[in-house]
């Protein structure tokens, strides 16, 4: 794996929780969406936002997640309701997942978001180089 081809390792650090324990206090105007973000780390940080505050998961739980679908989307791998696929993803996953304590059906729906941000960023947003 060439350097290039790595997921940017400040923000796809699990044990480091990129926002603050705190909530910030509420200021005039919503919070940022993840599907308005300019960039994959962008995207990655306001969806966290918004699943910690729905269901409380943590970053370490999370992060794994986002730098899988990273990964996957960069070198197009298949996707789809195919069986098949998802056999192969769930198995790739529980190889890469780390200490996130997601299984793949937990950690599909954080995927597919993913993947159709992914689907709307420019290459050079996603922090990859293209193959």
């Amino acid at each position: 794996m060439r350097p290039s081809d790595r997921p940017d390792p400040l923000l796809f650090n699990a044990h480091l929780d990129p926002l603050p324990s705190v909530p910030p206090p509420r200021r005039r105007g919503a919070a940022p969406r993840p599907q308005d973000a300019p960039d994959y780390r962008r995207y990655s940080l306001a969806d966290y936002r918004q699943r910690r505050a729905r269901h409380r998961t943590p970053w370490r739980d999370l992060c794994p997640a986002y730098a899988f679908a990273l990964q996957t989307h960069a070198r197009g791998w298949p996707r789809g309701p195919e069986a098949e696929t998802d056999g192969e993803l769930a198995a790739h996953w529980d190889l890469v997942r780390g200490d996130s304590r997601l299984d793949w059906d937990q950690a599909r729906q954080v995927v597919e978001d993913a993947w159709q941000a992914l689907d709307h960023l420019p290459a050079q947003a996603t922090g990859m180089e293209a193959h």
